[in-house]
C-alpha cells in the first residue's frame, strides 16, 4: 500500500522563512496597494527570442501562490537586500517589474522579473 507525503503550508513557509530558509521579503504593489511577503529569488537562464538558443540571466521570484492572489503582469516588487549569515550584503535591494506569472498547480508561483 503506498503513502502520498503531500508538503503543508507549513511545509512551504519553511521554504520561505528569512531566518531558517531560503527567503527574503519582497514588498509587491498591485494598484496602489501594497503587501509584504517571503520570496525565494534567483537568477536563471531564459531563452531570450524563442527559437535563436540565445539565452540571458533572469530573475526570477519563488513564492506561495496564496500571497499573491491578485499579482499580474507590470505590477512591482520590491526586494529586500540579501545578507550572509554574517549580515553582509551579498546583494543591495532592487526594485523589479513583474513580467509574468506561472503558477505551478502545487502551491507556488514563480514571477518573472525585470530591473526597474
Amino acid at each position: 500500500m503506498s503513502q502520498y507525503r503531500l508538503e503543508t503550508e507549513e511545509d512551504m513557509s519553511a521554504y520561505l522563512d528569512i531566518n531558517f530558509g531560503h527567503g527574503v521579503t519582497a514588498t509587491y504593489t498591485v494598484g496602489g496597494s501594497s503587501s509584504t511577503i517571503n520570496i525565494i529569488i534567483n537568477n536563471e537562464y531564459v531563452e531570450q527570442v524563442e527559437g535563436t538558443g540565445v539565452e540571458a540571466l533572469k530573475p526570477i521570484a519563488y513564492c506561495r501562490t496564496i500571497d499573491v492572489p491578485n499579482i499580474a503582469f507590470g505590477n512591482t516588487l520590491n526586494v529586500s537586500a540579501i545578507k550572509d549569515v554574517d549580515g553582509n550584503t551579498l546583494k543591495s535591494a532592487q526594485n523589479y517589474t513583474i513580467v509574468n506569472v506561472q503558477s505551478d498547480r502545487t502551491g507556488f508561483s514563480a514571477l518573472m522579473l525585470e530591473e526597474i
